[in-house]
């Protein structure tokens, strides 16, 4: 949690002095990972700001030549995401990826856009990987217990948005 409060933290008081838009998104962001890591929970109400502000963003002021490129973050990575969801929960039977995280997609797909969404996507699964690699290894775990462990995916996403976000690759 620390490491999101930091991260986030110091970025969104000065980018929210220089860019509300950008100070907005990150407490959203920060909302959903501190929840997340507390309950395993992502919040509706932080994902329906996410959304919402996304959209005035879009509006107001992203350039109109990237609408359908945010509109299809929008739409098509929380599918991608249901899809996923359900085919694991189908093979494995128990739940993999939590529908919190496929909300959060759409607010995350709206922000970035559908391409910079593939770095948000791909940067959280290696970060949680890693994470999940180096708790197994502490807690001296063995390594084929790592698939049953659970963790809350909604803080590397998050995080790993901002990143993308704040470098411009959304922009």
């Amino acid at each position: 949690m620390a490491l999101h409060l930091g991260a986030y933290g110091g970025v969104a008081t000065l980018a929210g002095t220089l860019d509300p838009w950008m100070g907005a998104f990150a407490a959203l962001l920060i909302w959903v990972s501190v929840v997340d890591i507390e309950r395993f929970e992502v919040p509706d109400p932080a994902v329906v700001g996410l959304v919402g502000i996304g959209f005035a963003h879009l509006a107001l002021v992203l350039p109109r030549d990237r609408l359908w490129e945010h509109l299809a973050g929008w739409l098509v990575w929380p599918a991608l995401f249901w899809l996923v969801a359900g085919l694991y929960r189908r093979q494995r039977g128990q739940h993999g990826l939590g529908l919190g995280d496929v909300k959060l997609m759409a607010g995350i797909g709206l922000w970035c856009g559908f391409g910079a969404s593939v770095d948000v996507v791909l940067a959280a699964a290696l970060a949680g990987m890693v994470v999940m690699l180096v708790v197994t290894v502490l807690r001296r775990q063995p390594i084929a217990e790592l698939g049953q462990s659970a963790i809350a995916f909604g803080p590397f996403l998050c995080l790993s948005a901002w990143a993308v976000f704040v470098t411009g690759v959304s922009a």
